[in-house]
């Protein structure tokens, strides 16, 4: 699996929006749509229900103006977009605020079960109301683990075997996506499993709209501390 972390810098006076997710998510689909005729093609064939996944962008502490996040996948059809697409000196607007990409770095790291945490929040749907629920919906955590074997079952074709042993709340966070307000979760779990299954949670992300700015995992041995 491969994951790029992007290194930005931002001299304009405008200041990223706080709920950026779903603007960021946008922001890389038209980057990468432009690519070529066939990107569009390549991003919406990917045999999985996302062909990527993102972070959320964190500022670099002391240094103003520079940011960062991560964008990964295991399509390498993928890979080859991101990387042409992530060039010195790219701009990517998010909002009102315009960016440049000064920097970028390839990761490729092993996994295994341990600790992993959240670059960007995890966001699920309770399946009786259809609302979107955080770590303080009782069943929290079994709906998580339900969610990600049925990913597995599902794209690996076999009996997921995925279980989460804890769960540790880190932040609640409230995004917009389109005109729908949902809350997602940040936090740090234990979890167990095949390397195949850990490797598409780590590739194509956890939960609903991975490619919109939720569900990004890293193992926390791989954490950024940029």
């Amino acid at each position: 699996m491969t994951h790029f972390t992007v290194y930005l810098s931002n001299e304009s006076k405008n200041t990223l929006p706080y709920d950026h997710n779903y603007l960021l998510g946008s922001a890389i689909y038209k980057l990468l749509k432009d690519m070529s005729e066939d990107a569009a093609k390549i991003l919406h064939d990917a045999p999985y229900r996302t062909s990527y996944v993102i972070s959320e962008i964190y500022r670099v502490s002391g240094k103003r103006g520079e940011s960062w996040f991560r964008v990964g996948s295991g399509n390498g059809k993928v890979l080859e977009l991101l990387e042409e697409s992530m060039k010195l000196g790219t701009k990517i607007q998010i909002g009102s605020t315009v960016f440049e990409v000064h920097g970028i770095k390839k990761h490729s790291f092993s996994l295994r079960p341990g600790e992993y945490l959240t670059l960007s929040p995890i966001l699920l749907r309770d399946r009786n109301t259809g609302l979107s629920i955080v770590h303080d919906h009782p069943n929290y955590v079994s709906i998580l683990q339900s969610a990600i074997n049925a990913e597995v079952n599902k794209y690996l074709k076999k009996e997921g075997s995925i279980q989460i042993h804890h769960f540790e709340s880190q932040a609640v966070r409230k995004r917009k996506i389109g005109t729908r307000t949902v809350l997602a979760e940040k936090g740090r779990f234990l979890m167990s499993g095949s390397v195949d299954e850990l490797k598409l949670l780590v590739d194509y992300g956890v939960g609903l709209s991975p490619a919109l700015g939720f569900g990004m995992i890293v193992p926390t041995e791989a954490e950024c501390n940029e």
